[in-house]
């Protein structure tokens, strides 16, 4: 939004030199690099371990039994999840006592396994320094050091570095080379010199005392624990986790099994085992990252210690082609040391560990994407956990580095680098995690409809462009002494919307990979409101409709729909900040030797509240159209029906959502620096006047004549709106901020165009040059800060007023399409032969015993000479009718048969022996010819209808029957 002061003018075309800036004026995220690792490992473990667990102990016999359950449950593999979700709907409490029934609980051996793995690693990160200082490998250094003259130059070195606990030095009598290692656990760090180091310390004393702080500076940055941590746990991982799991995934791929099962389940299992080699690269390749910039990091602390540079001054080395270019390039990748070049440059310009990097930031979104899966088997009520943890993770480190470029960027002179490429890097690499692992793709090689993950791109575009311009303004203001609150605020609100944005993706979104499961009839009769679905849906329905699974659907708190307000307050109160040319105190620490002041933004946010004004007339304008359309003179007819309310509700959300995005546009077309907080401001204000004018509207419904919904009363109405409003502000929040924020690119896109084609520079909208603040200044500055006050304060009175069940409960079984394609041939004969072998059989032979004993208890009725005997026969009777009951009840809640026609019969034969429990009831307790010959019909058709069941199961090759 402005420039430097100090004379660079970065679209000059002019880069000036390079700029000596202290590398640690902001944090570097390896940490949360560390963490992500960290993560990925004990989530992947907790996911692999039972797996592996039960393939080796679990009873083939049970489990096959266990994998009928869902078959039997008419779940087709071959299918997508919607479908399965449907089958799994219907027969979810039968499917539950199914897989109960069979399950082989394994989890206490799980666990004995986790720990076991945890202990190893443990064991390997304390004894890893015993193993590295054993006598046969390493000697201390008194025993060398015969003469006594390296000590004290250590101690001296220790001083110098700071360190309140010396570290043990050993040497490596082996080693003829001039360098060293540290290692061991934070509390005793161990530095060992090679033996060629030791000797020529004499001789080439600067080189020693480089050699040493660089390893010193390790200690000093206090990274050498955590990566050793690391290191073990990795180890311990691939050994004890993942050599198995591969093991047994080959086992499952080509040998467990019938043929046919392993190529109906192909697709998971070797996505699943894709899984494990992203894990892998995952790791390996972002802890050499995270290596390569702990080792640069070291030598500028060495250097700022003192240290020579000269051996660093090595021979340059030969520009190659282009492909030997590429080949080195991909080699670096794999390295956990970063080339010579690179640490010689890195002592006068540090712009490598500030730079944006396309990989790591890939293999950030690719091992959020695999952590995903492995949480997978978290409950529902922490799905808003899991959202923040992966947002924190993805955003925490894609915007660090985007921060530490932005600050090289200013202080070097040059553009501020766009956060977009940032956010299609993240985007990337979480769709090559949905599209190679068994996340979207579920049981299928590719999910049907990918193109549904750029929902996750383009919301990542979105947080990663706001991060990037958030932190150039908030740069420019800041007059702490450290960023590092600054940086946490501004990766905070990015991280709860993108939060929000997942949530909604888990819940509801990730259906999508599958195509549009939805019908227009089932989510309006979602909603449980009289008349809906209507006979005629209308074109605003059918928007409505959709609009009912978009972000915003969820109004509880726990969905996170109140972070969208962070992304225009946040720069709002920034640009209404008074601005002052002082040099802030984090500046004088980051360029101690030079005297750059960065100019404050010197204009206020008045034309952005101007034009966010403007946004709020359109939406007045729009919601007095829409109320004037549903203006209705017979309240009793049409006002109190499901579709007259809901388009009530939805009509302002769409006029707002609409003016926002249109402002937002607009705002982004003419403003170069910062469009996009300028267009989200604009909308936000734009949102908050249009809310607030559908809360009066509410209010004061029954006043307005024409614009009068649903009432002709007129008063001031209860605060019984207010649920409402804020269910619209659920939508305005999350689905306008979203569809803003799009709708500033495509009017950034537009702008730009104009332009070339006008085919000169516009003038930005925000000037760059520093005015004194006039009267009017003062004024946007103060109605600014009233601004966010006030949408804070309805935001959190919103959110205070919202709980966990804020929303009304949705079936989504209802709202999907209950259409499902028949399974092949294939298919429908494991799903048959499933169904009967957990229990279909067995249930349709306990009915036919029951008829049986029927038989037996109404011939000897019949057959009886006095009427003691006839007393005792219809006691018995009797009992048999309870059997029959009995019988028939359990049949009742089994699984559904998986195909069309057997599902009729088996109906019909539930029916026709329900029938038959009747009339043997009847016969028992009114025994009489009519209720005989009653029981005579029934019994017949049950018969025949049990008879025709079993023929049915035996020609779909559900079972085989018996030769005579």
């Amino acid at each position: 939004m402005v420039g430097l002061s100090d004379g660079a003018d970065p679209e000059a075309g002019e880069r000036p030199a390079a700029v000596r800036m202290d590398e640690r004026v902001l944090a570097a995220g390896t940490g949360l690099r560390f963490v992500l690792l960290l993560l990925l490992l004990a989530g992947a473990g907790a996911s692999m371990v039972p797996r592996t667990v039960r393939h080796l102990l679990a009873s083939p016999e049970t489990a096959d039994k266990e994998a009928a359950c869902w078959l039997a449950a008419g779940i087709d593999p071959a299918l997508s999840r919607n479908v399965s979700f449907i089958q799994y709907t219907q027969n979810a409490s039968a499917l539950k006592a199914c897989t109960a029934q069979y399950r082989q609980d394994f989890d206490g051996v799980s666990l004995g396994v986790g720990a076991v793995a945890v202990a190893a690693a443990f064991a390997v990160y304390w004894l890893l320094p015993v193993w590295k200082t054993r006598r046969s490998r390493v000697t201390p250094l008194d025993a060398m050091d015969v003469h006594g003259e390296l000590r004290p130059l250590l101690d001296e070195l220790v001083g110098v570095a700071g360190l309140s606990r010396p570290p043990r030095f050993v040497v490596d009598p082996s080693a003829w080379t001039v360098s060293a290692v540290t290692f061991g656990r934070w509390r005793a760090p161990t530095v060992c010199l090679d033996v060629g180091l030791a000797v020529t310390s004499g001789t080439h004393r600067d080189r020693f005392r480089a050699v040493v702080l660089h390893e010193l500076a390790h200690l000093h940055n206090r990274d050498v624990g955590v990566t050793y941590a690391t290191i073990a746990l990795w180890r311990v991982f691939l050994l004890l986790v993942l050599i198995p799991w591969a093991a047994v995934g080959v086992d499952i791929l080509f040998f467990d099994g019938t043929p046919e099962a392993r190529d109906t389940f192909a697709p998971f299992n070797t996505h699943e085992r894709v899984l494990g080699v992203l894990i892998v690269l995952a790791v390996y390749l972002t802890r050499a990252g995270i290596l390569r910039n702990r080792e640069v990091y070291a030598d500028l602390m060495a250097a700022r210690w003192g240290a020579s540079r000269a051996p660093w001054e090595r021979t340059a080395p030969q520009p190659a082609g282009a492909g030997r270019w590429l080949f080195t390039g991909f080699v670096e990748l794999w390295r956990t040391h970063p080339s010579w070049a690179l640490r010689r440059t890195s002592l006068t310009d540090p712009r490598a560990l500030f730079a944006l990097e396309g990989l790591p930031l890939f293999l950030t979104g690719l091992a959020a994407d695999i952590l995903v899966w492995n949480l997978g088997s978290l409950p529902d009520r922490a799905l808003a956990a899991k959202a923040v943890l992966i947002a924190v993770l993805v955003v925490g480190i894609g915007g660090v580095a985007l921060w530490r470029a932005v600050l090289y960027a200013l202080l070097t002179g040059q553009p501020t680098p766009a956060g977009w490429p940032v956010g299609l890097w993240l985007g990337s690499g979480i769709v090559a995690g949905e599209l190679t692992g068994p996340g979207a793709a579920y049981n299928r090689w590719l999910p049907a409809h990918p193109e549904a993950l750029l929902i996750l791109v383009a919301a990542l575009v979105l947080v990663m462009t706001w991060t990037g311009q958030n932190a150039a303004l908030w740069l420019r203001t800041w007059r702490g002494r450290s960023l590092a609150p600054a940086m946490l605020v501004g990766l905070a609100a990015p991280s709860l919307v993108l939060a929000s944005v997942l949530y909604w993706w888990y819940v509801q979104g990730e259906v999508l990979t599958e195509g549009w499961p939805f019908t227009t009839a089932g989510l309006l009769g979602s909603y449980g409101m009289p008349g809906l679905p209507p006979a005629r849906i209308g074109p605003l329905l059918e928007v409505v409709a959709v609009v009912g699974v978009l972000p915003g659907t969820f109004a509880s708190a726990e969905s996170l729909w109140w972070a969208g307000v962070l992304f225009w307050v946040l720069p709002l109160l920034v640009l209404a900040i008074r601005p002052t040319a002082r040099r802030p105190k984090w500046l004088a620490g980051a360029l101690p030797e030079q005297a750059m002041v960065l100019s404050p933004h010197p204009s206020g946010p008045g034309r952005i509240l101007a034009a966010g004004m403007g946004g709020g007339l359109v939406c007045w304008a729009g919601l007095a159209i829409a109320l004037a359309h549903m203006h209705t003179p017979d309240p009793a007819a049409v006002r109190m029906t499901g579709p007259f309310q809901l388009a009530h509700l939805m009509w302002p959300v769409l006029v707002i959502c609409g003016a926002m995005a249109l402002i937002a546009a607009l705002v982004a077309a003419v403003t170069d620096s910062g469009w996009l907080l300028a267009g989200l401001i604009a909308a936000g204000v734009t949102a908050l006047l249009g809310a607030s004018a559908t809360y009066l509207l509410m209010r004061v419904d029954g006043c307005l004549g024409p614009l009068n919904t649903m009432t002709d009363t007129c008063r001031w109405w209860p605060d019984s709106v207010w649920p409402l409003v804020r269910i619209e502000l659920a939508y305005v929040l999350t689905l306008g901020t979203l569809l803003a924020g799009l709708a500033a690119f495509a009017g950034r896109g537009a702008g730009l165009l104009w332009r070339l084609r006008r085919s000169k520079q516009q003038a930005a909208t925000l000037p760059t040059t520093d005015r004194p603040l006039r009267p009017q200044q003062r004024g946007a500055r103060v109605a600014a800060i009233a601004v966010a006050a006030v949408t804070v304060a309805a935001t959190l009175l919103s959110v205070q007023a919202s709980g966990p069940a804020a929303h009304a409960s949705r079936p989504p079984e209802q709202m999907l399409d209950q259409s499902t394609p028949a399974p092949s041939a294939s298919m429908a004969r494991l799903q048959g032969q499933a169904w009967a072998a957990v229990g279909g059989l067995d249930r349709v032979n306990a009915l036919r015993a029951a008829e049986r004993d029927y038989t037996t208890a109404f011939k000897a009725g019949a057959s009886s000479t006095s009427d003691a005997e006839f007393l005792m026969a219809m006691g018995k009777l009797n009992t048999t009718c309870t059997g029959l009951d009995r019988a028939a009840t359990r049949a009742g809640t089994f699984f559904s048969v998986p195909a069309v026609t057997g599902q009729q019969m088996w109906a019909e034969m539930l029916d026709r022996y329900q029938q038959l429990t009747t009339a043997c009831r009847d016969l028992a307790t009114k025994p009489s010819a009519a209720t005989a010959q009653a029981a005579i019909n029934a019994h017949q058709e049950a018969v025949g209808s049990s008879d025709a069941m079993i023929y049915w199961l035996a020609e779909s090759g559900a079972i085989r029957q018996k030769s005579p």
